[in-house]
């Protein structure tokens, strides 16, 4: 208890200058307005190490004060020496206290604040914010998400400039950029003057747009000014029928302005908001960006986040857990880091080998494991862990002058080697289990359940071979009753395989389906030049000057409303016959929702074995007729599936007119049944089936039935037997047979 209350002296201080360091460094809020987690956790681990400098050395000078004090007052402080010993343990609470309330003064604040600058400066904190309103302004798409920004937009540009500024195409034109630029401000900007409602933002959201707007005032008035001269370069570019090279060059310039003065507010409202960057994205999506284009990879955010939880987890666990030993808390400290940086290796090697494994053999059937390459990470793993286990305990030795420092630390080393099989394992044991449950189609819940049960298995596999193998003096060390301690390393290294799976499979799925729908989008773009959102367009326009109705969908789809296509909606199971294997059938999943932007029908495939022909379109339904097309259609690359409406017991059921690419660049028509069968409580096997899958016969029975009723195929007039080819009498008239 006694040791306990000696350590609480500093480790008191220490913690409250580590809460005191964050609200100092996130003020401004520099974390999300300007950085994602990691580069923040670097800039205040930098602050953090300057002030804890300044504290040692206050301390140093509150002990050496109560020294002189002791001179001058002789006779006074050798009646109180005792006072003296105790106000010495004290130092290092009265130190921290000091280095918080000097803050008031003017010039320790100007010292601080140039601290705190020179922090986020060598942190890297403001490029990230500049990197992604670059990234906005400049690459990612933009469509205004809700009728109301869309109406605002429309009314600004045709009452202001006129109907021919107007496009929400995505060609390129000076009137598709113009409009780009307006539906930009009239998002973030302009709702600030006008008091038009923050469509894309909750209580919490619009609270945060707040923030940003206040910190980012010149910013917001700049973004407002340049507006104002972008309308009056439009009013001149677009009334001129052949306007000049400087018209278009000043157009060009304020478009330029507007849209990367915007975006800076975007960006800083999105970083603020969500700092991780699957959160980003949606974030973006959800207000009218195509945040498609950033790859959602197992980065350092998700590393770091690992890394951290096993400290915090493994410490919790040594100094908490019934039947281990108390132990000092700088000890436990520097084990708990030692094995979390450990992890943290291990989850890099693994999460590494199984995303190139998986992007070598995308599409491929069952394919054999990497077990030479996660041999080797291990291997390595296992090495960069002998190497912390070595100078983790070594720094501070050295630093305290010990002449046995090195000895002393290979000892224990020696003593506690078998720790290294742990991250051995947890590298092969997580890349198996990311190979194979990253690429099945199952929900984020399932994957990391797996994965908690999987690694939590070969922790516990590995366990007793490490605690064979550390002598019983070793584990008295930890805990208070050696006999038993083996079960305790078996129980305690299962729990943490248990949150280690959880943790890393949780984050490396959200990746991985983030890295396919990238896959998607670029194999897609590659192949027919279609967008990585296409947006298919109506074959004639209509007056584009006037709002469609909500909830209505245009003529050109056919002028159905929600109301009467709303049963539609829901996920479904697409079936058709493989075109380059006979006799096989392609299963996938295809969801058909609203779409309020486009105020139509829209659908979206998913989950397919070949996921580079993965398609994305909207849904055209004729009046009163039976069939509706699923249509993507996009610069000159286009697929049709045209099928039956489905009732709730039916299925949907037609053909499907697409380019099958047996090899290279060799392409030809193709047309096959196809089938969507709705999705009631589970997903049905997914994938290409074979004739020994046990769904192969119910799929084959689907696909049989759409001839003749929902779809055939004429073939070519045979010769009749016998007849000799001749050129037809004059009498002799062709049928022409119109089908609509």
């Amino acid at each position: 208890m006694q040791q306990l209350i000696q350590s609480s002296e500093w480790i008191i201080p220490a913690t409250l200058l580590i809460v005191v360091a964050w609200s100092r460094f996130n003020s401004p809020p520099t974390n999300r307005s300007g950085t994602t987690f990691v580069l923040f956790s670097f800039g205040l681990i930098f602050y953090y190490a300057l002030i804890v400098a300044l504290w040692l050395l206050v301390i140093i000078a509150v002990s050496q004060g109560s020294i002189g004090f002791d001179k001058l007052g002789f006779a006074l402080a050798r009646a109180n020496l005792q006072a003296q010993g105790e106000f010495a343990q004290y130092a290092p609470l009265v130190a921290a206290l000091l280095v918080v309330v000097a803050t008031h003064l003017s010039w320790v604040r100007r010292v601080d604040n140039a601290a705190r600058a020179f922090c986020i400066t060598l942190a890297a904190i403001p490029r990230e914010a500049d990197r992604l309103a670059f990234e906005l302004a400049q690459t990612a798409d933009f469509q205004p998400k809700t009728e109301r920004l869309g109406a605002q937009v429309r009314k600004v540009i045709v009452e202001t400039v006129g109907a021919q500024a107007l496009s929400f195409e995505r060609d390129g034109s000076p009137a598709a950029r113009f409009t780009r630029a307006v539906g930009l401000y009239w998002l973030f900007v302009g709702p600030r003057s006008n008091g038009m409602p923050i469509d894309f933002a909750n209580a919490n959201g619009r609270s945060a747009y707040t923030r940003i707007m206040q910190l980012s005032e010149a910013t917001a008035v700049r973004a407002a000014a340049r507006y104002q001269e972008l309308m009056q370069a439009a009013c001149a570019y677009f009334a001129t029928p052949h306007p000049a090279k400087e018209l278009t060059e000043a157009l060009n310039h304020s478009i330029s302005e507007v849209s990367q003065l915007t975006c800076s507010l975007i960006a800083r409202y999105v970083l603020y908001s969500n700092a991780t960057k699957s959160k980003r994205r949606q974030r973006l999506s959800r207000m009218g960006f195509d945040a498609s284009g950033a790859i959602g990879r197992f980065g350092p955010d998700q590393w770091v986040t690992t890394i951290l939880a096993v400290i915090v987890f493994s410490a919790g666990m040594m100094a908490f857990m019934p039947g281990t030993l108390p132990l000092p808390a700088g000890h436990i400290l520097q084990i708990a880091i030692t094995f979390g940086l450990s992890i943290g290796f291990a989850v890099i090697g693994a999460v590494v080998v199984a995303q190139r494994f998986m992007e070598r053999h995308e599409g491929e059937t069952n394919p054999y494991p990497p077990m030479a390459e996660l041999t080797l990470a291990a291997l390595v793993v296992a090495g960069l862990s002998v190497a912390l286990r070595i100078g983790i305990p070594l720094v501070p030795a050295l630093i305290q002058g010990s002449e046995s420092a090195l000895p002393d630390v290979i000892t224990q080393f020696t003593e506690r080697w078998p720790g290294v099989i742990i991250p051995f394992v947890c590298t092969i044991s997580l890349g198996l289990l990311c190979i194979y449950l990253g690429a099945r189609p199952w929900s984020q819940i399932r994957v990391a359940a797996l994965g908690a049960l999987g690694n939590g298995l070969a922790f516990m596999a590995a366990a007793p071979v490490v605690a064979w193998l550390l002598s019983t003096d070793v584990l008295g060390k930890f805990y208070a009753h050696p006999e038993h301690a083996r079960v305790h390393v078996l129980i305690n290294t299962g729990l943490v395989g248990i949150t280690i799976g959880a943790m890393v499979l949780w984050a490396f799925k959200r990746s991985e389906r983030a890295r396919h729908d990238d896959a998607e989008h670029a194999a897609e773009s590659a192949r027919a030049g279609i967008s990585a959102c296409p947006a298919v367009q109506p074959p004639e326009t209509l007056d584009p000057t006037a709002p469609p109705r909500p909830g209505v969908a245009t003529q050109s789809y056919g002028g159905y409303s929600y109301e009467n296509v709303k049963a539609l909606e829901g996920r479904y199971v697409c079936l058709r016959p493989g075109f380059a294997s006979p006799g096989v059938i392609s299963a996938y999943l295809m969801d058909l929702r609203w779409d309020d932007a486009a105020s139509c029908l829209t659908f979206e495939e998913k989950n397919r074995e070949d996921a580079g022909h993965t398609q994305r379109g909207r849904v055209y339904i004729p009046d009163g007729r039976p069939f509706m097309s699923f249509v993507t259609v996009a610069q000159g690359g286009i697929r049709l599936i045209t099928v039956s409406r489905p009732s709730e017991q039916d299925s949907a059921r037609g053909l499907i007119m697409t380019l099958s690419n047996p090899s290279g660049m060799q392409f030809t028509p193709a047309s096959a049944p196809i089938v969507l069968r709705r999705v009631v409580d589970k997903i049905p096997q997914l994938g290409f089936i074979g004739p020994d899958a046990p769904d192969y016969e119910s799929y084959r029975r689907e696909l049989e039935a759409v001839a003749p009723a929902f779809g055939f195929f004429a073939t070519a007039p045979r010769r009749a037997a016998g007849a000799e080819a001749r050129p037809a009498a004059p009498t002799e008239h062709a049928r022409l047979s119109l089908v609509t």
